[in-house]
């Protein structure tokens, strides 16, 4: 396991060797001093109410959460309010190490097994996804502001295969909900034609799913799920278009509200090419997305895609050393018990 990961974050690294390489050969007349002029014009009290919406959106995931562990064991909102900011603060600092900090948090603090939270966790997925998707889908489809951005039917199209997808998400997810042992083994024998050990990893990952889906409790608990999972891509989305809309600078001042969901897009896209504290994928995407999508100087660009960086992702990080330390939690230790916890499973062949 260690020694995939480490191929893999080797990969990622060179690819964003080469997306640095490619950026920097794009702005090699780059005016570091209009840069410092870009930061100088942010509105802070813009940002600190980014900052709320943003920790809002982690407050929102707490309450889906508990919604997710009622069929289970009953817990209010306020008990996973911790475990989100914990999480993603681990995130944040350590990268991909703390991906699974949540689940292992609520597992230990609910005293509820660890595989249960990492179904909750795989559902809280498809729901962030579906969300996110319909949002941003919706706005790209309808919003007349995007129609005045180079290629618009090409947003166009790909709001309607966003929508098209996030229908058919949610089907899949409605059918394992129904029928999810049916469907595992069906998964299973189709995928171990190729390979036994694969299939039977397909069949228990989807198994997961179903135990995770078991989670919402009927369709009160569902609705309420969607409510939030929406709630939260809402608040994230706002977020964006305050910091976007902190700079005094005219190029960016004028970028309509709905046309930041770009940004947004792009960010998530990014994000796949993550590394440890610095980061890379997330911000190089935003900026390039301002530059070649929305016309903005790249002095602006990089300015606004950091701070977007900085106030969505990194933020979190007081508010989580803070519960840490009420906690009495360990960022590394509680990492690497969740990465045992992980690899211990995937050798038994349960993920």
């Amino acid at each position: 396991m260690k020694k995939k990961r480490w191929l893999i974050m080797g990969a990622v690294f060179a690819v964003l060797l080469v997306l640095v390489y490619i950026q920097f050969r794009t702005l090699r007349s780059f005016d570091w001093s209009a840069l410092a002029q870009a930061f100088n014009s942010i509105r802070w009290l813009q940002l600190v109410l980014a900052t709320a919406l943003i920790y809002g959106a982690y407050i929102t995931r707490a309450f889906r959460w508990s919604i997710f562990l009622r069929p289970t064991k009953p817990a209010t909102p306020v008990q996973m309010v911790p475990a989100q900011f914990i999480g993603f603060t681990t995130v944040a600092i350590l990268g991909r190490l703390g991906e699974f900090v949540r689940p292992y948090l609520v597992a230990r603090r609910q005293q509820l097994t660890f595989t249960s939270q990492l179904g909750v966790y795989a559902v809280e997925r498809v729901f962030d996804l579906l969300a996110s998707a319909v949002i941003i889908a919706v706005t790209l489809s309808v919003s007349s502001s995007v129609r005045s951005l180079p290629h618009h039917e090409d947003f166009r199209r790909a709001g309607y295969i966003g929508i098209a997808a996030a229908f058919v998400l949610a089907l899949v997810a409605v059918a394992i909900r129904l029928a999810g042992n049916r469907i595992a083994e069906a998964a299973g024998r189709t995928c171990g034609i190729f390979s036994r050990k694969f299939g039977h990893g397909v069949k228990e990952k989807v198994l997961a799913f179903s135990h995770g889906l078991g989670a919402i409790g009927g369709l009160s608990e569902l609705l309420l799920a969607l409510l939030y999972s929406f709630l939260t891509w809402g608040l994230i989305a706002v977020a964006y278009a305050v910091i976007v809309h902190a700079f005094r600078l005219h190029e960016l001042a004028r970028i309509a509200p709905a046309q930041t969901i770009v940004l947004m897009a792009a960010s998530m896209l990014g994000s796949f090419l993550q590394l440890p504290v610095v980061g890379g994928g997330s911000q190089l995407a935003t900026i390039h997305a301002l530059i070649s999508i929305l016309g903005v100087a790249p002095e602006a660009a990089t300015a606004c895609g950091i701070t977007l960086y900085l106030v969505t992702f990194m933020t979190v990080i007081p508010a989580g050393l803070i519960f840490a330390r009420i906690e009495h939690v360990s960022l590394r230790n509680v990492a690497k018990a969740s990465e045992e916890e992980e690899e211990v499973l995937v050798e038994e062949g349960a993920l």
